[in-house]
């Protein structure tokens, strides 16, 4: 069956039901919103080609071999979370590194199991993000497929008052057999005056002349509470076999800091979506980007998008997004800050930065402000453009050849981003997969 032809047979003959009415109908609100707009909105994306091809669902049962294994977490220390073609491998997972007062469960067997001790809680932030004032907002169908056909995903819950130094890595590794889809959603939540880490990565194992395709569609909801700290590092690395969505929607309390930064390199088309709720005062909001493509004879898109709501005074929220693209590659960029009536002291600023190294290489960048106050302080900056030759001449008068000339002129360029990333093991790997990447 073609994509478009599997999605709709199986919201039709749906067969697991959540035991809790609350999420149920949640579900039940999520496959009528997609049957009113359909795909219209999957055309107007880079996915329109995927719609004909031929999907199915995942093996549940994937074995993969422990020798690629090995070399996936950049941190045996780290408490890493591993998903094989969207469903959760607890017996590869180091679930013993997570302390007793942290609630940790598979969102598949809280969903479709009666688990009694954890399932309240659970309700309590399933799809909480998308309600405001009382009122249901799906905002995308990506997001309605994704609750509707949801196979697995992760609920962790940081108690008040921990820091956990040690970082979560969820990894996401693609290893099919045939062509599936998928659909994770992740629920996260920390406590009042918690600190959290966490680094989500996707892996795809494919070998390029491979035919089967991945449609990696995630949603993950993060709630950061009055006085915490949430980093979350996303990458998306050498996915050429995969069509990812990844929606995030955040939930900022008062006195609360969120930084989110993405690395996405070498991909067939990617959506990145970020939603950005402020509900408290006092918050702080960080979002940076890095967008990597070498040349490539087949076309590659990525769609950044981000909106952030401000509802309170005295909050921040900066954006700085760069983007490298060779040969066939398109990038799109467009932000949205929303401004509620009579607030004051908002700062926000935008920054989207692209070179473009090829002439079939192309960007979109559009910036855009609504507000309804005026004691606010907002900016915006775009630069899309080619390699300075004066600075590719400077180092040429240093005595460095061309070619190298021109790998420190996009190092340098994308080292800006890289240094704000507050994870030193995570800064060497992505500084090293560019200097073995740059043509």
């Amino acid at each position: 069956m073609t994509l478009k032809e599997k999605i709709l047979f199986l919201l039709k003959n749906l067969k697991n039901k959540s035991p809790n009415k609350y999420i149920e109908s949640i579900i039940n609100k999520s496959i009528g919103f997609f049957y009113k707009i359909g795909f219209t909105e999957l055309k107007k994306t880079c996915f329109k080609s995927v719609l004909n091809y031929d999907f199915d669902l995942p093996n549940v049962n994937n074995d993969i071999e422990y020798s690629i294994l090995n070399k996936l977490s950049f941190n045996n220390k780290f408490i890493s979370l591993y998903f094989i073609n969207g469903f959760f491998k607890s017996s590869l997972s180091n679930l013993w590194k997570l302390k007793k007062y942290i609630k940790f469960s598979s969102l598949k067997n809280c969903l479709f199991h009666k688990l009694p001790t954890i399932l309240p809680t659970i309700t309590k932030y399933f799809c909480n993000t998308l309600f405001y004032k009382d009122h249901f907002f799906f905002h995308n169908s990506f997001i309605a497929i994704n609750i509707s056909l949801t196979t697995d995903g992760i609920f962790i819950k940081i108690p008040k008052n921990t820091n956990l130094k040690i970082p979560i890595e969820i990894i996401n590794i693609y290893y099919p057999k045939k062509s599936s889809i998928i659909n994770l959603k992740n629920i996260i939540v920390v406590g009042k005056n918690s600190k959290l880490k966490i680094i989500e990565r996707h892996i795809s194992t494919s070998k390029t002349t491979s035919k089967n395709y991945i449609f990696s569609n995630v949603f993950t909801e993060i709630f950061s509470k009055d006085q915490s700290q949430v980093e979350v590092f996303k990458l998306e690395n050498d996915l050429r076999k995969t069509y990812l969505i990844d929606n995030t929607f955040i939930k900022q309390s008062s006195n609360s800091v969120c930084k989110v930064f993405t690395f996405s390199s070498n991909i067939r088309n990617i959506i990145n979506n970020i939603n950005c709720f402020k509900v408290g005062t006092d918050t702080q909001s960080f979002f940076n980007g890095l967008s990597f493509f070498k040349k490539s004879n087949n076309i590659s898109k990525i769609y950044n998008k981000i909106f952030i709501k401000h509802l309170f005074s005295n909050s921040v929220s900066y954006q700085n997004y760069k983007g490298i693209f060779s040969k066939n590659s398109y990038g799109i960029f467009k932000s949205k800050i929303k401004i509620k009536e009579n607030l004051y002291n908002i700062k926000s600023k935008q920054i989207n930065s692209n070179l473009l190294l090829s002439n079939s290489s192309k960007v979109l960048s559009r910036p855009e402000f609504k507000t309804a106050s005026s004691k606010v302080k907002c900016s915006h900056g775009t630069n899309i453009g080619k390699l300075d030759k004066k600075t590719i001449f400077f180092f040429r008068t240093r005595g460095i050849e061309k070619n190298k000339s021109i790998k420190l002129a996009i190092l340098i360029f994308a080292n800006e981003l890289i240094k704000l990333v507050n994870l030193n093991i995570l800064k060497t790997q992505i500084r090293n997969y560019l200097k073995k990447n740059i043509n």
